[in-house]
């Protein structure tokens, strides 16, 4: 029974379920195009992981909606670039959820927070009606497009889409999940030399032999001493937050892990922040005794929210699938790009804690197909060994994100962006990170606008309309090349080398170690 809001109060043109940074981008394009526009968020504040999660560093083709985004915290100090770095840009997480919230205001759409999507009403594979709970009570929502971009893929699953969870090959476990936190009083500088002289040492080694990086040989020694109860993670994500000097700075760090993980497991959920709360005490202690620059560092906020890296993934009109990853494949309806190595965090190794290559039966496009006896072993595939041969993307190339992955089936006036996309499981490292998932949002948005300008669903939706107009309305260069650090690595001559991360680089020719 709906006990508050009767009547149409709510009703839109388009509905987005989810303010993550995906939910959020398609929110501002769609009400930038004139489309009236709601956007319901379960909790308190915009941009989901990337801002209540802490991962401030946009990963991936910084263009579109997440350049502007960027741009527009750059504008006012909130955001930057790391010093001598083509790649990384970084944000401060508080004030990022407020410049999607004004962007969102500027263009005339409405959000509302605290608001679940608890069920939808569904006739002939058409979402009618969509049921809400908030501390208002309950009550409905209707509209002429709906977008999913709720990380979990909430309202996909209430309209009956078929969905997918977990890896197959790992027995239907998620990716280990990563609570964020931040730290104060860190000399960054001191740090990124520390860094920088230990990384020149180690490259003088055999490649087998190198640590990857100074955080897992001092995290081995510092449970050699028992400062550490357990090894965690081979690495960390350290972030300076925008505007303090880098001499003295706040630091958003990732480096927490659980293993064995569902993440559509309340219990389990729990179990894992749990745990992560107690490796972040212990991560204090070790950095101020084992880290050059943190010796005066504490911790001094944890994010509100579980980094979650993968849930329910739909099945679309087409299946994002990891070899395109390795293979650099292009796609007629691409509306995004994804630069990167395999992101996938490892289901059950804290000591290897990726896994970056997959097995195919031959290599096709640009993927690397360099075998590597270290990695490929019990610890990397504790479920069996799989057929083919190992590949990892080319750090020169890039793959295309397929429209169709936004068309989910059995639902015929729902899109869906973010992570919980049309894809494999080692492919969801491609769309979960911030800028192609906000280019999943914005293309999203794109096309509720063509079906409601055009009086056609979405699921009749031709992709390739949408790829040309997100490059000639919308301005994303997708008919060019990635520039910044991928336009320098496309310039280097040297030879493909995988370290002990199991990723790929290239070592040039004067000898220099390229990431």
């Amino acid at each position: 029974m709906v006990e508050s809001y009767s009547g149409n109060k709510f009703n839109c043109d388009v509905l987005i379920v989810g303010g993550g940074v995906a939910g959020c981008a398609a929110a501002i394009v769609a009400a930038r195009r004139g489309q009236r526009v709601l956007l319901l968020e379960k909790d308190y504040a915009l941009g989901g992981i990337a801002t209540s999660g802490y991962v401030t560093g946009i990963a991936g083709c910084v263009e579109g909606m997440s350049k502007e985004w960027f741009e527009r915290m750059v504008e006012l100090g909130w955001g930057r670039k790391l010093p001598n770095d083509l790649k990384h840009c970084v944000f401060d997480p508080s004030k990022a959820k407020m410049m999607l919230e004004r962007m969102i205001c500027e263009q005339g759409g409405r959000v509302l927070y605290g608001t679940y999507v608890i069920d939808a009403e569904v006739e002939d594979k058409q979402i009618k009606k969509v049921i809400c709970q908030s501390v208002s009570g309950r009550f409905e929502i209707s509209a002429k497009v709906y977008i999913d971009a709720s990380g979990d893929a909430v309202l996909s699953v209430a309209a009956g889409v078929p969905y997918a969870v977990g890896s197959p090959e790992f027995q239907g476990l998620n990716l280990s999940t990563t609570l964020a936190f931040r730290m104060a009083h860190v000399n960054f500088t001191k740090w990124t030399k520390y860094r920088a002289e230990w990384t020149k040492e180690e490259h003088k080694k055999p490649l087998k032999e190198q640590d990857w990086n100074p955080v897992q040989a001092n995290m081995d020694l510092a449970v050699k001493n028992g400062d550490l109860p357990y090894f965690v993670f081979p690495a960390a994500i350290f972030n300076p937050v925008p505007g303090f000097p880098l001499d003295n700075c706040d630091l958003i760090v990732m480096a927490a892990h659980s293993y064995f993980t569902h993440t559509t497991d309340v219990e389990d959920i729990t179990r894992q922040i749990v745990e992560q709360h107690q490796q972040i005490l212990d991560f204090e202690k070790f950095y101020r005794k084992y880290l050059p620059g943190f010796e005066n560092s504490m911790v001094t906020e944890i994010a509100p929210l579980l980094g979650i890296r993968d849930s329910r993934r739909v099945i679309g009109k087409t299946i994002f699938k990891a070899s395109d990853i390795a293979f650099g494949t292009k796609f007629e309806d691409g509306i995004a790009r994804f630069p990167e190595m395999f992101d996938t965090h490892h289901p059950t190794s804290p000591r290897l804690g990726f896994k970056r290559h997959i097995h195919v039966p031959k290599a096709e496009g640009s993927a690397v197909d360099i075998q590597s006896d270290m990695m490929c072993n019990g610890d990397m595939h504790p479920f069996g060994m799989p057929a083919g041969i190992q590949v990892r993307p080319n750090p020169k190339d890039h793959c295309d994100i397929p429209f169709g992955a936004l068309q989910p089936l059995n639902c015929d006036n729902l899109f869906v962006a973010g992570r919980c996309i049309s894809a494999e499981f080692d492919a969801v490292g491609g769309v979960r990170v911030i800028a192609p998932a906000m280019s999943t949002g914005q293309a999203a948005a794109v096309a509720a606008d063509y079906c409601i300008k055009n009086n056609i669903l979405p699921t009749d939706v031709d992709g390739k309309i949408i790829h040309k107009l997100m490059i000639e309305e919308e301005k994303v260069p997708l008919d060019k090349l990635p520039d910044g650090h991928w336009e320098m690595m496309r310039g280097i001559e040297g030879e493909f080398v995988v370290d002990r991360s199991d990723s790929v680089h290239i070592i040039g020719k004067d000898g220099t170690f390229y990431r």
